[in-house]
C-alpha cells in the first residue's frame, strides 16, 4: 500500500487505534484486587464453599470443586478463575464487585439490572428531547403550530 493511500484511510475512522491511549505499565494488573474481591464476595455468604463450587458448577456446566475456589482467591498467580465462570459466582454470590473490580482501571462500571433501568430511562428520555426538538422544528418551518 502506499503513503498516499495510508494517509487517506488514517482519517476515516473515528475509532481509536490499539496504543492510542498511553496507559502507565502494570496499570492494569488486577489480579490481587480481583482475587481479594473474590475472597471477600465468597466469605460473605452464608453457604460452605462446597456449595457454592457445586452452584458455580452448575450453573457454568464446568467442573468447580472447593479446592479450585481456595486456589482462585489465594495469592498463588498460578490459578485464576476462568472469566466464564464469572457470571455464575456473581448470580451465586449476588455481587457484582468481582466483575466491577476487572473493569474499575478503565473507568468502566457495573451496574445491577435495577441501575440499567434507570439508564435506560435516562437515554430513552434524552432521545425523546431531541424528537420533540426536531418535531417542533419541522413544525415552525411548515409554519404549523
Amino acid at each position: 500500500m502506499t503513503n498516499r493511500k495510508k494517509e487517506s484511510l488514517a482519517g476515516m475512522s473515528a475509532q481509536q487505534t490499539l496504543f492510542d491511549k498511553e496507559l502507565a505499565e502494570g496499570c492494569l494488573d488486577v489480579s490481587l484486587a480481583f482475587r481479594a474481591a473474590l475472597s471477600k464476595t465468597i466469605s460473605g455468604l452464608d453457604v460452605s464453599r462446597w456449595q457454592i463450587a457445586a452452584r458455580i458448577s452448575e450453573l457454568a456446566n464446568r467442573n468447580i470443586t472447593k479446592d479450585m475456589l481456595d486456589k482462585y482467591t489465594s495469592s498463588n498467580l498460578d490459578y485464576a478463575l476462568r472469566a466464564e465462570d464469572l457470571p455464575a459466582l456473581c448470580h451465586v454470590s449476588g455481587s457484582i464487585e468481582p466483575a466491577q473490580v476487572l473493569l474499575e482501571p478503565l473507568g468502566y462500571e457495573v451496574i445491577s439490572p435495577a441501575e440499567g433501568d434507570l439508564v435506560r430511562l435516562a437515554k430513552l428520555e434524552k432521545q425523546k428531547i431531541i424528537l420533540d426538538m426536531k418535531i417542533n422544528d419541522l413544525r415552525r418551518k411548515a409554519g404549523i403550530r
